[in-house]
Parts: structure tokens; C-alpha cells; sequence
């Protein structure tokens, strides 16, 4: 991974692995000292400073790789009730959200007009 790229797969399957051995056993932690020690946990799992804001940062991420700052773009539109109950259908077999599908559409509709590369 480049940069301070976090790989949330790997950590989220660490973090929920019963399997994994919970380090710190000890006397129970309190108040600033409780606060202390997570933070150091924190710190030590995402790596960086940097990281765990980005983490800890309230609402969905940004769609893409660019940091700006607000929300992403959005585009709109309406399409007939058979491509609408034909999407749905693909959201079901796919698994994926209506989301994650518009851009993959969107993705392949600018490569066939040469608008991005492949």
C-alpha cells in the first residue's frame, strides 16, 4: 500500500478474530488513563496520526481518492419501472448497493465514448 493507505480488510478481520490474542490483560484502566491507552491502541493500528483522523472523521467517506473538502458529487436521474426492476434484480445478484452499480455504469459509459482511460 502507498502512503498512509489503510488496509480496513485485514484490520477489521485482526480486530473481530477470535483467534487473535487481546494484549494489554491486566488491571482495569480508568478515566485519563483508560483514554491514554486507547488512543495508544489507536495510534498503534492505524499507523499514523493521520490515519486516525481520517478514521474518526463523522460521515461517508469521499467516493474516489481526491481529499476535498464537502460531499461528493452527485448526479441524477429517472429511468423506466422495467430498467428500474431490471436494477434491482442486479442489485440482489450482485450484492453490490445502487451506488457502487451508477458509478460502475457511469465508469463504463465515459471509457466507451474515450472521456477516461481504461
Amino acid at each position: 500500500m502507498a502512503g498512509n493507505e489503510m488496509d480496513y480488510e485485514a484490520l477489521a478481520q485482526r480486530l473481530t478474530d477470535p483467534g487473535t490474542e487481546a494484549r494489554g490483560k491486566g488491571t482495569p484502566l480508568h478515566g485519563p488513563d483508560a483514554a491514554e491507552a486507547g488512543r495508544s491502541f489507536l495510534l498503534r493500528e492505524f499507523g499514523s496520526e493521520e490515519a486516525l483522523q481520517e478514521a474518526l472523521r463523522p460521515g461517508r467517506p469521499k467516493v474516489g481518492h481526491k481529499k476535498s473538502e464537502g460531499p461528493s458529487p452527485t448526479v441524477r436521474g429517472r429511468i423506466s419501472e422495467n430498467e428500474y426492476q431490471a436494477f434491482n434484480d442486479l442489485v440482489a445478484e450482485t450484492g453490490k448497493g445502487q451506488s457502487a452499480l451508477v458509478r460502475e455504469a457511469v465508469h463504463l459509459l465515459l471509457q466507451h465514448h474515450h472521456k477516461i482511460a481504461s
